[in-house]
């Protein structure tokens, strides 16, 4: 039996139509996994995050001298601008070295406890693939 012309012409239609919809579908989860990895934070390496955690732990024995303060905190901030890769995280590392600096030299509010929690979870996203947990202890008054 021969197919006639409108049958052939309803199946292309929904060919068509299902092709179409696969191909909308698959736009949209394409572009669901690019925004989530777009969002995502980025992924610093094993040597920024152990420099991170080294500078968080020089913090902790600064002197109370304010020119030894001054000069600690921009060594620090020259070697992590050379040498850590991973600007976001440089970003909040040098959060923590400002607080440190400033309460070691006896200026300003030291941040409250929450405050370096945050900041230290931020950090630590960025270090989640490196295997290294960034620990901030908080910076006492």
């Amino acid at each position: 039996m021969a197919v006639s012309t409108p049958v052939r012409k309803n199946n292309a239609v929904r060919f068509g139509a299902i092709a179409a919809a696969i191909v909308v579908v698959a736009a949209v989860v394409a572009a669901g996994l690019w925004w989530k990895e777009r969002n995502e934070p980025s992924q610093a390496s094993k040597a920024d995050c152990a420099m991170a955690q080294k500078t968080v732990d020089e913090a902790q024995e600064l002197p109370s001298d304010k020119a030894a303060v001054d000069k600690w905190a921009k060594s620090t901030a020259e070697t992590r601008r050379s040498e850590m890769k991973d600007g976001y995280l440089g970003m909040r590392i040098s959060t923590y070295e400002y607080w440190a600096a400033e309460n070691a030299k006896g200026k300003g509010t030291p941040p409250s406890d929450k405050e370096v929690a945050e900041l230290a979870d931020k950090a630590n996203e960025h270090c989640s693939d490196s295997g290294i947990e960034l620990k901030f202890p908080p910076i006492a008054s």
